[in-house]
């Protein structure tokens, strides 16, 4: 049937964002917290979510690294940062920040970051600043997160993120992923002008490879 909000174009792509190496001993639920003060010890990562936080917004490249993270990383539900996105980004835009997730969790159309290296260390002077900056600046939570942004963030999260992502390459993940994004895959929306009998919510091929001819 017609697509929801929160569904992944592809059925059979969904879910691919579980991680085959679990953190231990820290729940799902701990690990968002820790995310969403940022306190998961990567620093680009950190410094881009407690921005977020203060200001409402973050740059591109921040938005990037903290979905791999998320998803890749600390192997979570990308719908969890699809709505702590909406809810903090005072640029929220419903259609974007949808697709931006679905393609973080590795379910979208165009996953073209798919195996970031989202923990790598600051690249230059430049962040090397926005990380001082945003590290040491003074944030006010609310009280059910207060307590994870002074927690020791656990340390397999940076120790294993290779691991995860050799990983979802040895499952095929990545490869699949960019399978569905060369093969054009859109989904017809109301109003958009295509053939008569395809309906609004259908997934439709319009790239090189034909929907119904995909192999994963």
């Amino acid at each position: 049937g017609p697509l929801q909000r929160g569904d992944a174009v592809l059925e059979f792509m969904d879910n691919t964002y579980q991680s085959d190496l679990p953190i231990q001993n820290v729940s799902e639920a701990d690990l968002f917290n820790l995310w969403c003060v940022g306190n998961t010890g990567s620093k680009l990562v950190d410094a881009g979510m407690r921005q977020l936080w203060k200001e409402g917004w973050m740059p591109r490249r921040m938005r990037l690294l903290a979905a791999a993270c998320l998803v890749e990383g600390l192997g979570l539900d990308w719908r969890l940062g699809r709505d702590w996105f909406e809810h903090t980004l005072v640029d929220h835009d419903p259609a974007i920040n949808e697709a931006m997730w679905q393609n973080a969790g590795l379910s979208g159309v165009d996953p073209f970051y798919a195996g970031i290296i989202w923990e790598q260390s600051p690249n230059g002077q430049e962040e090397i600043d926005y990380v001082n900056k945003w590290s040491n600046e003074p944030l006010i939570w609310p009280s059910p997160l207060k307590p994870y942004s002074s927690m020791e963030p656990p340390s397999q999260i940076l120790d294993d993120a290779e691991a995860r992502r050799n990983a979802l390459r040895e499952r095929g993940i990545y490869k699949a992923a960019r399978i569905v994004s060369n093969a054009g895959v859109r989904v017809a929306w109301e109003g958009l002008t295509t053939n008569s009998s395809v309906k609004t919510g259908e997934v439709i091929g319009s790239g090189l490879i034909p929907i119904e001819e995909l192999k994963i």
